[in-house]
């Protein structure tokens, strides 16, 4: 009988839902914020009715189920417990004279609030889901597995990488009991070497960092911290405070108490109130520090477990400046983080331990895409096309990378559709929006016109891989703009929209193996301007998530200052 592997991320964001068949390929793997188009979808479990049409669409009848789940049990019964006894109860949670959120403190009444949605979640999947697939193949037959948090980081750190072996390392902002792991991964074989247990956690610290700075980590804007932070310079009083945060013993990081780490930031607050401290000079220590901390660390760790090739996941490796100085600044000579690091990532890492417990010798699944989410049916799109009445629709079913790159060459802005949509935060050719990025001020017109969000927000290059030496210093492939890295000066001036203020670029290697339509559309551009990169950002406006549906799509082009809209084969002007 056939056997499918469910992977669920039930976390309270970023819940995903991934599908891996009985010969361990990737079927599936998507956010739940993409159908709902709902940012990070908070204390939402996966939708129902998706459920259903996923696994009439991916999955047979006559076949078994896994259900795999990226938490301990003993954390989800440990939640139930503390918010029946009262201690995280809706009513306590309701009379805390407590009303500060912003903070990440262990008694804090954001941590308690964190904890009774997630003692909600997991009994509202296990009815919901139930109810998925007895609505889809009636009485299947079904079992459930739970898997260690930060084994599921690692599972698609692991698993999806190019490496027979390597040493991995999870940072997290939680996880079951920590928010730091560490692994051995060895010919399809990952041991624990060390779960890190307790308050530290260098995501909590940076989340903390983003309410200081005046940003909102629950909508995931320490991205913000890390563009503004260039703006910024070193303040060393500061600096001095939020180091004496963190020591170490062995490759273990260790925290400052509770009660010393809230004095800090308290102190911190204190300054930025009394203009002795600039926000942007704030972001750049933070930046720093958290990097410097992370550093350190990788270095005793490869003392511990020595390797050439380095794995990483969890939701602080979506912080691409400290990633992209990772290989320059450790012994690793290789480094490979997944296109979704963050807890969506570990819905598909929860299938893959499942599959993998069942097939020990299988190896590696070495699965690298990061295509796997939905398409645009073909049937919407020729509906759309039928009844728009728009007479500014082209068909350009072999030339439609020559024609779009023309439009760019032109300077105009054009959100870019294609095939199964990328699984992870960052748009990487399929669901983007596309610009020229010659010239100096089409950084402020995206902004203003499009994404609608601060000017000091910087957008990605999109580069062929065989040009990234000429632009980029000690160059290094990132697939899933992963990392970021410095520009050669004498490039600044050809590409003034996607270089930084500080002279760095958060890159995306482009390869035809890899993405063939996009790489094409880079070449016709580079034929016809002499530049081998686009501008590359994510299909949304800020604050919501990346475009789902045709008619996502149509409501962005239609709404902001996008000149070409270009689905599948289809061009669609104004």
């Amino acid at each position: 009988m056939k056997r499918y592997y469910i992977g669920l991320c039930v976390s309270t964001h970023d819940a995903a839902v991934s599908i891996v068949d009985t010969q361990g390929n990737i079927l599936f793997a998507e956010a739940t914020e993409r159908f709902l188009q709902y940012k990070r979808a908070p204390n939402c479990e996966p939708d129902n009715e998706r459920l259903v049409s996923l696994l009439k669409q991916y999955c047979d009848a006559d076949a078994e189920y896994v259900v795999a789940i990226n938490w301990r049990k003993a954390t989800t019964i440990s939640a139930k417990l503390l918010t029946q006894s009262g201690i995280t109860s809706p009513k306590t949670i309701f009379k805390s004279p407590n009303r500060e959120v912003k903070f990440n403190t262990p008694f804090s009444l954001k941590t308690k609030m964190t904890n009774a949605c997630a003692s909600s979640m997991f009994d509202k999947l296990a009815v919901g889901f139930s109810y998925a697939l007895q609505t889809a193949f009636g009485n299947c037959k079904k079992s459930i597995r739970f898997f260690p948090h930060h084994l599921c980081h690692a599972a698609i750190a692991c698993y999806s990488s190019p490496y027979k072996e390597a040493t991995c390392m999870i940072v997290d902002g939680a996880g079951d009991f920590g928010s730091f792991a560490f692994f051995q991964f060895h010919e399809g074989t990952l041991k624990l070497l060390k779960e890190q247990k307790g308050f530290t956690s260098l995501g909590r610290f940076y989340a903390d960092i983003t309410w200081l700075c005046g940003f909102n980590p629950d909508k995931g804007e320490e991205w913000k911290v890390m563009g503004f932070a260039p703006y910024g310079q070193l303040h060393n009083p500061s600096f001095s405070l939020l180091t004496s945060l963190f020591s170490y013993s062995g490759y273990q990081i260790n925290s400052a108490s509770s009660k010393r780490y809230s004095q800090i930031l308290k102190e911190i607050d204190s300054w930025l109130k009394n203009g002795q401290l600039l926000h942007a000079d704030l972001a750049f220590t933070a930046q720093k520090v958290f990097t410097d901390t992370l550093v350190k660390a990788l270095n005793i760790f490869h003392e511990s477990a020595p390797s050439e090739n380095l794995t990483m996941a969890g939701g602080c490796m979506l912080n691409s400046s400290t990633a992209g100085l990772i290989v320059e600044n450790t012994p690793f000579d290789n480094l490979f983080i997944p296109c979704a690091p963050a807890d969506d990532g570990t819905s598909l890492g929860a299938a893959l331990l499942a599959f993998h417990e069942d097939h020990p010798n299988c190896g590696s699944t070495n699965n690298q895409s990061a295509y796997l989410g939905s398409e645009i049916p073909c049937k919407q799109l020729d509906r759309f096309v039928q009844l728009s009445k728009n007479p500014n629709i082209i068909h350009c079913s072999k030339d439609i990378h020559i024609q779009t790159a023309k439009l760019l060459s032109q300077g105009k802005l054009v959100g870019w559709v294609q095939g199964r949509a990328e699984f992870g935060p960052r748009s990487l050719g399929n669901r983007s929006i596309l610009a020229d990025p010659r010239s100096a001020d089409m950084k402020d017109k995206i902004n203003s016109l499009v994404k609608f969000r601060e000017e000091f927000r910087p957008f990605a290059p999109s580069i062929l891989h065989e040009h990234g030496d000429e632009y980029f210093e000690n160059y290094q492939e990132s697939r899933y703009m992963e990392r970021t890295l410095q520009f050669k000066q004498e490039v600044f001036d050809k590409v003034p929209a996607v270089v930084h203020i500080n002279g760095s670029g958060r890159l995306q290697t482009v390869k035809s193996e890899w993405n063939k339509r996009f790489y094409d559309l880079i070449t016709a551009f580079y034929s016809l301007t002499d530049v081998p990169i686009l501008l590359n950002t994510s299909f949304n406006v800020m604050g919501k998530p990346i475009i789902h549906t045709i008619e996502d799509a149509v409501s962005v082009f239609y709404t902001t200052g996008l000149d070409a809209l270009v689905i599948n084969d289809y061009i669609i002007e104004k």
